[in-house]
């Protein structure tokens, strides 16, 4: 049983943090631009920078964080969790991602363009108008998500499940589209976003 006392309404420097460290309602400076953060909790936390870029995020969990408009470029994050986080507009362009789940999390606007991700799962989110244009998936899984207007030019969809989704229309390439796995109702709203009219014979 993990008997680690919560760090509490606090400014910290992230460069200062322990490893095993839990967070809750702390504000968060750093003074770095390249940033190495591990196996930290952090729980209602603001923090007072917004750009990641290439910061190795590894074990991290983050429940309730604000990262609307933040940049996550060319970021490392493995074996992480966001859960009930604000990612609006949030940049995490040629980002690779391992073994980490978002859930929960408003990601509206996200764009994961010529990111690469291994193991991950996106749950119960709200993925309307997110980027993943040329991106590598391998072992993804989308449960549960609403991700109208989501674009996956470029992406090759083979394997992909998105059939427990929400949307009326998604951008793909036809020809990248092999092996992606949509329920019927679905199938109808991408016909019919191909200009093509199911009609009665």
């Amino acid at each position: 049983m993990d008997q680690t006392a919560p760090i509490e309404n606090q400014t910290l420097m992230l460069e200062d943090l322990e490893e095993g460290a839990l967070l809750e309602h702390c504000k968060i400076d750093s003074r770095q631009e390249r940033k190495l953060v591990s196996d930290i909790r952090f729980s209602h936390c603001i923090f007072l920078f917004d750009d990641f870029t290439k910061t190795e995020l590894l074990d991290c969990s983050f429940t309730h964080c604000e990262f609307s408009n933040f940049t996550f470029e060319k970021a490392i994050l493995y074996r992480d969790t966001f859960s009930a986080c604000k990612l609006l507009g949030t940049n995490f362009i040629q980002a690779t991602f391992k073994d980490t789940v978002f859930s929960d999390c408003l990601m509206t606007y996200a764009n994961f363009s010529e990111a690469k991700f291994t193991g991950v799962t996106f749950e119960t989110d709200k993925l309307n108008d997110s980027s993943f244009q040329n991106v590598t998936m391998k072992k993804m899984k989308f449960e549960h998500s609403v991700m109208d207007s989501a674009d996956f030019s470029e992406s090759s969809l083979k394997g992909i499940n998105l059939s427990t989704c929400e949307f009326s229309t998604l951008r793909i390439d036809v020809a990248r589209a092999q092996g992606l796995k949509i329920n019927q109702f679905q199938a109808a709203s991408l016909i019919s976003s191909f200009g093509i009219q199911v009609v009665d014979p």
